[in-house]
């Protein structure tokens, strides 16, 4: 009986070992610096008068990701993130005028590694995201300011190669693209100046993946 209730114990505790093991291997937590680009175009006025029409400018800066996911085989993975576009700005044509951008919204997103992340040296992988993002834009012109804050649906894509350190430190190089809702600022009051974000944002960037 001694030997029977040996061997049960003995039996749940690998179980338990191993499927522990198996969690460890399928649930993940990630984070990415990127560097991201944003396109925008804009209209200069001054005492009611345009004095210049579709310019166009390109900004850039950081972006912070973090993902939580779920490996439901060795190629498919779904995941959770969040993002955050810190304040980027630059000045128009016109003296003493600026424009700030910053944004921030959540993913669901499915990816595909080509193959076993955990077996391979360098995976490639592609991925489709959905979700909501929140663009916003500062505008200043002599003292003058106004702001717009837009929200809506967005979508991305995604691919890059995963570099294996261990079994469960993965590092990855990932180039995105995300199509996020259109801010639109018109000063229609002071007609002084109005710009608009025009299309998606474009980031490059390396990151880290921890298997718990």
């Amino acid at each position: 009986m001694k030997k029977i209730f040996y061997a049960i114990i003995c039996a749940s505790f690998a179980a338990g070992i191993s499927f522990a093991e198996a969690a460890k291997e399928k649930v993940y937590i990630g984070a990415n610096l990127s560097m991201s680009f944003e396109d925008f175009s804009y209209d200069d006025f001054i005492d009611n008068v345009q004095t210049s029409k579709g310019n166009e400018k390109t900004m850039s800066g950081p972006r912070y990701d973090f993902v939580l996911g779920y490996r439901l085989s060795n190629k498919f993975r779904i995941e959770a993130q969040y993002l955050i576009i810190s304040q980027n700005n630059f000045e128009t044509d016109q003296s003493s005028s600026n424009v700030e951008y910053k944004a921030q919204g959540i993913f669901a997103n499915a990816i595909l590694d080509f193959w076993d992340m955990q077996e391979h040296l360098i995976t490639p992988f592609i991925g489709i995201g959905a979700g909501a993002s929140a663009p916003k834009l500062n505008i200043s012109y002599q003292g003058v300011k106004d702001e717009v804050e837009d929200n809506g649906f967005s979508w991305q894509v995604q691919g890059g190669i995963n570099l294996k350190l261990v079994s469960w430190l993965i590092l990855n190089v990932k180039y995105t693209y995300i199509s996020m809702p259109d801010a639109k600022i018109d000063s229609s009051s002071q007609e002084e100046i109005k710009a608009e974000f025009k299309r998606g944002v474009q980031a490059v960037g390396v990151g880290v993946t921890l298997l718990i």
